[in-house]
């Protein structure tokens, strides 16, 4: 651990643990837990102190077969949680989807729950599961009144998507997005016909995750790079060379596009945020026009995983060069920097831990991401073309209880306090000794270096066209 985080403490009976999220409900600060367990909320008043307060699991699942709702979202108007469920769950019963579920069977169900915790301490379903031909990630759209779904890999009754090559390189093996109108959480509405379609150099492929920005430009990331679209007021479409009215159902498309300086050509982007604040900055670039990406990938040796990359928006505004990329003529955005813990800093990282970036959040100009096996790291982003490594912790396990680091995400509580989410380990909390705006005072740290770890986080699963793709379970080794 870098000397500018305290470790806090380590909240009990949270392993598996995927993300969290906060909100105030009638003057108590809640803490909204997902994971394999479905939900957990705790009363996180005192940050330093989680006190648990229920726990809660659809009753069609089988207990610990929740998967995945990795970017849960919390409608904070109404109090709902928007839980979204990947074909690799677990039903109860059974019925014709196997144990751990499968991105193919058709007979796995996939698609979000509604889940009440306007009583913290009572969670409660709010109307039935709504089915989806997509589910790996479901996001707020216009403060939640309608939701975005997207992922995971194709069913066998997809085909009609179109072709999946696997040369060049991957393309076309993934669910677009389907909109869901939850206007009446008892009673949604989905739209036929998905979005986010020929994200992929023009072929439709994986919609990952979506990050609503400031502005309202909703941020989708996959395989193919990160699209940014409209969903309200008048804007030219790429498309048609038409203006024309932006709706969540139809929206258009208006910046974004491929990502250039991925460790990977298969340029899978799991997840992104453009910050809006003025803190982030790059010289020669305009105020807005940073968008940041986390590239997820397993590929060995340990270099060659999954970065952070800040891209420079400027050119792409319009999405012309989205809409127009082919893999003939690609259109790809300009990195203005990137940054791996085992290709920017002098750290030997294990070879038996994931490599690859994971979800993250930003509080002013810092960065605290979560890396699988390479655990936390805060970067200062304040200057987008020199990235920096401030703090990071890891841990190398000793024992079953006491597993090396399998970190997932990261949520900022206040401006010091850093939960991490991580699947092996549970929730921990860190404290950041100087506040998350004194990015750029803080020196450039190096963790240091690993060999080997027999605890360590194995993947089991990985990016291929079998199904077996983003976000792996991990066993043993």
């Amino acid at each position: 651990m870098s000397d500018n985080l305290k470790y806090v403490t380590r909240v009990p009976r949270t392993s598996q643990v995927v993300e969290g999220k906060f909100d105030r409900v009638d003057g108590t600060q809640v803490l909204v837990l997902t994971g394999r367990f479905g939900f957990k909320t705790f009363d996180v008043s005192e940050p330093s102190d989680p006190q648990p307060l229920d726990s809660f699991i659809p009753s069609d699942l089988a207990a610990g077969g929740y998967w995945q709702n990795e970017d849960m979202e919390l409608d904070t108007r109404r109090k709902l949680i928007i839980g979204a469920l990947d074909p690799r769950h677990t039903d109860n019963p059974l019925a014709g989807c196997p144990v751990g579920g499968s991105v193919r069977n058709v007979s796995c169900k996939s698609g979000f729950y509604v889940i009440s915790y306007a009583d913290p301490s009572h969670l409660e379903q709010v109307g039935d599961f709504v089915e989806l031909p997509s589910g790996h990630t479901s996001s707020c759209i216009d403060d939640c009144r309608y939701i975005w779904t997207g992922g995971p890999a194709r069913r066998d009754d997809q085909g009609w998507l179109g072709p999946i090559l696997t040369q060049p390189r991957p393309i076309g093996d993934g669910r677009p997005i389907w909109v869901t109108d939850l206007t009446d959480p008892s009673n949604p509405v989905v739209h036929n016909d998905p979005i986010d379609l020929w994200r992929n150099d023009g072929y439709t492929d994986y919609s990952h995750d979506v990050n609503v920005d400031d502005q309202g430009i909703a941020w989708v990331s996959g395989r193919g790079g990160i699209r940014g679209w409209a969903t309200d007021g008048l804007h030219l479409d790429p498309y048609t060379d038409q203006v024309r009215e932006a709706t969540p159902f139809n929206p258009v498309l208006v910046a974004g596009g491929g990502v250039g300086g991925t460790a990977q050509p298969v340029m899978f982007m799991h997840n992104s945020e453009r910050p809006t604040s003025g803190a982030v900055k790059a010289s020669g670039v305009a105020d807005g026009n940073v968008l940041v990406g986390t590239e997820e990938d397993f590929t060995t040796p340990c270099g060659s995983s999954g970065k952070i990359v800040l891209s420079d928006l400027t050119d792409s505004w319009g999405g012309e060069g989205s809409a127009n990329s082919t893999l003939d003529h690609p259109y790809r955005m300009q990195a203005l920097d990137s940054f791996h813990p085992f290709v920017d800093t002098p750290e030997t990282a294990n070879p038996d831990l994931g490599c690859s970036a994971h979800y993250f959040e930003i509080r002013a100009s810092t960065l605290a991401g979560g890396w699988y096996g390479q655990g936390l790291r805060l970067l200062d982003i304040s200057d987008a073309r020199d990235v920096r490594q401030i703090g990071y912790y890891r841990v190398t396990g000793t024992s079953d209880s006491n597993p090396s680091s399998n970190s997932w995400d990261t949520e900022w509580r206040n401006d010091r306090f850093v939960y991490l989410f991580d699947m092996s380990r549970g929730v921990e909390i860190l404290r950041l000794r100087n506040g998350a705006h004194a990015s750029g005072a803080m020196r450039t740290v190096t963790a240091p270096s690993v060999t080997r770890d027999s605890f360590a986080a194995q993947p089991v699963s990985t990016l291929d066209r079998s199904g077996r793709l983003i976000c792996p379970l991990f066993k043993r080794g």
